[in-house]
């Protein structure tokens, strides 16, 4: 089902107010980190979506929207997918060395402690 606000709008809205508070090359690192989990969802988490979700996915996808999961699902997917982005995408399918692991992880930190103070849960 759809959810208001989507992955993509989250990622933004993080990315907006991290580009207010860190320097030009913190925020461009940071944003690569938020790049390669939307492209890790948007590639791969579809793959453990319920039947329900799956379908919803499938129907958007097959009309053209690559970026599919990330324009259909909120929070819930995005803290869902954010383990997996590390043990399975990073460590896993990509071997990053362990400064970028170490540098991901401070980002997605930084972005589960924001969806916290905006009021958004991941909580099922």
């Amino acid at each position: 089902m759809s959810e208001s606000p989507s992955i993509a709008q989250l990622l933004d809205r993080f990315l907006s107010d991290q580009e207010d508070r860190l320097s030009l090359q913190q925020y461009r690192a940071c944003n690569t980190v938020v790049d390669m989990l939307a492209n890790y969802l948007n590639r791969y988490a579809f793959a453990v979506l319920n039947p329900v979700d799956r379908k919803e996915w499938d129907a958007a996808y097959e009309s053209g929207d690559s970026d599919a999961y990330c324009n259909l699902f909120g929070v819930r997917k995005l803290v869902l997918g954010i383990k997996p982005f590390h043990e399975q995408h990073l460590r896993g399918r990509l071997h990053a060395p362990e400064m970028v692991q170490e540098h991901a992880l401070s980002v997605t930190s930084d972005l589960a402690d924001w969806l916290a103070s905006q009021g958004h849960s991941g909580r099922p």
